[in-house]
This record gives C-alpha cells, sequence and structure tokens, in this order.
C-alpha cells in the first residue's frame, strides 16, 4: 500500500523543537518529499528556540503549505510538547518524530501504511529485528536497554513491544479520547502503550544513528523524569511492595518476640512467626499494592505468594553463602542477598502471582469502543 491511498485519512506529523534550526530545512524536505501524495501536515513545537529554529520553520509554510508552527515562551520540556502538538493537529492519525535527523522520515510510508492495515500504534523499532545503533558508548546502551527492562518490570501493559521507549512513532488519534495524560518526563509512547493495553501494535525496525549536527537534548533530568513516569504509571506498586515487607518484618520479630517470652521453643516460634509475616504480607498486597490484579481464586494466589517468597528466600540464603565465601562481610552479603530476594519476590508478584491478565477479546473490544465512539 503507498501513501496515496486513502486520501481521506490525514496525517499529522508533530515535531518538538529546540535549536534545531540547523536540521529543520533537511527535515521538513524529506518529511515532504517521503509523504509525496498523501494529506498530511507538520506541526513543529518550537520552546523559545534563541536561534531561530520557528522563524525558519514557518518560512518553509510559504513553500509547502502544511508546516503549523507553535512558538511556545521558554523551554517547557519535550512531552508537554508533544501533547500541545497532538491537541492541535488535524490529522486522525498522528506521527512524533525528533527535529534532530536521527530518526528517518523515510520511515513514515511504511508506518502509515500499517495503521491503514489495521494498527493502531506502529513503532520505530531499534530493537526489532533489523534495527539497532550505531555510535553509541556502552554506557548509553546498557542505559537503554536498562530503561526498557525497567519498563517490562513494572509496566507488563507494554506486552511485547520491544522498543516501548522509542521517540518515533505513529497512532490513531482516537486512542487519546478519554485518556488524562502525564506529560512527565519524555517517553509519550510509554504513557500511551500503558494506558490502552488493548491497541493492536507493530513495529518498524531501523537504525538509530548519530547526530550529524547539533546537540542532544538527553541530560539526568530526563532520566530522572523517566523513573518517576515509570513508578507513576505502575501506581507505585514497587514502593507499596517494599513498604509492606518492612512491616513483615516488623511482625515477624515481635511476634517471635511475644512467642518466646511467653515460653515457647524457638523451633517452633520461627516457622508460626514467618507464616504470620508471610500471610500479613500477602493480605496487604491483596489489599493494596495490587487490589487492581485480583482474578481468579484468592487460595490460588495465597499458595502462589508462598512460592514466591520461598524462592525469594532461597536466593537471598544462596547469595548470601556465595558472597560470605568470596571474602565479602557476612552482614553486607546478606543485604545484597535480601535486596535480590526482593526483586525475585516483586517480579513473581508482578508477573506470576498477580499478573496482568488481559482477556483479549473483552479488551480488544473496549479499544474498538473507543475507536468507532
Amino acid at each position: 500500500m503507498n501513501v496515496t491511498e486513502d486520501r481521506g485519512l490525514q496525517l499529522s506529523v508533530v515535531v518538538p523543537t529546540y535549536n534545531e534550526v540547523e536540521n529543520i530545512v533537511e527535515l521538513i524536505e524529506r518529511v515532504e518529499s517521503a509523504l509525496r501524495g498523501a494529506r498530511f501536515e507538520v506541526i513543529i513545537v518550537d520552546d523559545g528556540s534563541p536561534d531561530g529554529t520557528a522563524d525558519v520553520a514557518e518560512s518553509l509554510n510559504e513553500k509547502y503549505g502544511n508546516v503549523v508552527v507553535l512558538r511556545r515562551t521558554g523551554k517547557l520540556g519535550l512531552a508537554s510538547a508533544i501533547v500541545e502538538g497532538v491537541k492541535a493537529s488535524k490529522g486522525g492519525v498522528v506521527a512524533v518524530m525528533d527535529a534532530d535527523l536521527q530518526h528517518p522520515p523515510e520511515l513514515l510510508p511504511e508506518m502509515l501504511s500499517k495503521i491503514r492495515g489495521g494498527r493502531d500504534v506502529v513503532i520505530a523499532s531499534r530493537y526489532a529485528e533489523r534495527g539497532g545503533v550505531k555510535g553509541w558508548s556502552i554506557v548509553r546502551r546498557v542505559v537503554s536497554k536498562g530503561a526498557i527492562s525497567l519498563a517490562r518490570l513494572l509496566l507488563p501493559e507494554v506486552g511485547r513491544v520491544k522498543d516501548p521507549v522509542s521517540g518515533y512513532f505513529m497512532f490513531r488519534k482516537e486512542l487519546l479520547e478519554g485518556l488524562r495524560l502525564e506529560a512527565l518526563g519524555y517517553k509519550f509512547l510509554l504513557e500511551l502503550l500503558v494506558k490502552r493495553p488493548g491497541a493492536k501494535t507493530a513495529e518498524v525496525p531501523y537504525v538509530f544513528k548519530p547526530r550529524r549536527r547539533g546537540r542532544s537534548k538527553l541530560g539526568l533530568i530526563e532520566y530522572y523524569k523517566y523513573l518517576m513516569l515509570c513508578f507513576k504509571l505502575s501506581k507505585y506498586r514497587p514502593l507499596k511492595f517494599a513498604m509492606v515487607g518492612a512491616l513483615g518484618i516488623v511482625v515477624n520479630e515481635g511476634l517471635l518476640h511475644l512467642l518466646v517470652t511467653l515460653g515457647s521453643p524457638m523451633p517452633l516460634a520461627s516457622p508460626v512467626a514467618i507464616e504470620a509475616s508471610i500471610l500479613n504480607n500477602f493480605a496487604w498486597n491483596e489489599l493494596w499494592t495490587f487490589k487492581d490484579r485480583r482474578t481468579g481464586k484468592l487460595t490460588i494466589r495465597c499458595l502462589s505468594f508462598h512460592g514466591a517468597v520461598l524462592l525469594g528466600a532461597l536466593t537471598n540464603y544462596i547469595t548470601l553463602l556465595t558472597l560470605a565465601g568470596l571474602g565479602l562481610h557476612y552482614l553486607m552479603a546478606n543485604l545484597i542477598g535480601i535486596l535480590l530476594g526482593f526483586l525475585v519476590n516483586y517480579m513473581l508478584s508482578e508477573t506470576y502471582v498477580w499478573r496482568l491478565r488481559f482477556k483479549g477479546e473483552e479488551y480488544a473490544q473496549g479499544v474498538r469502543r473507543v475507536l468507532v465512539k
């Protein structure tokens, strides 16, 4: 399918900019060339670039007639720029891309074709088969992979998407109806995937290459915002899980002390205290941490939680013995073991005990209701 088909479907290409005067002309020319024959507009959302990016983009409207420039006062952030661009868009389909030419405009026709083929979200993916990155340091690669791993751990709604943190994507605008977007950080796509888990997705591979001109805007503040976005989208489940675990320690220690004080032998008191703490943790996680994940039988979840805790305790124990055997102080070894045990407990609770169950047809109907509303 080529871009001239289905001429009734208009595409809006949203491009946030800040000091991209060196790239903006080439970007718009390549977008115009790639989408020749299609109905589309290019929306430049500029955060008060002092280098004249907005002026140059606006001058190109005289040539093409479909370039819209939204001028914002001050550097207000990438996510809010995307939201503002989407709100101003006229198309039924919206594409989001960077202005630095690291997102090849020539990919837009293929992405649009998949939308017309029935997909709701199409992602330009660095990690799909035949995709990749060039010119990245080992640290940058580790950070990128770590961000994806964190998203998969905290946000099972992203499903099997290989690049849920891509900044280059296209989606049906109707998906945003009724959504309250946080506009926190720079990962708009991640929030969309989490809040519309039933959307049909596709990934188009591409190779992410180094900037040729200009400077990257990505810094520590954006990494922090990404972390906060993940926690917020997860409804702070990891923090709640940790708080419940801390309460479980208090229950365990307190009951153990009480039973021993009352004369109960230690071999009997300890298992009772441990089981009491496990049941305490299960109850709080059931009623608070994973309250929106309660499906199936309560007894099955309780038994599954016991299994998760047992594996976490085993991880703690093996880590302690291994690191202590390698010469690490036993208290430090135990602390590392506790941390790893916590991660195992949380991962199993998130993905197995209270796993997110998608009843395919049920949530697919929900998305269809949004799309045909």
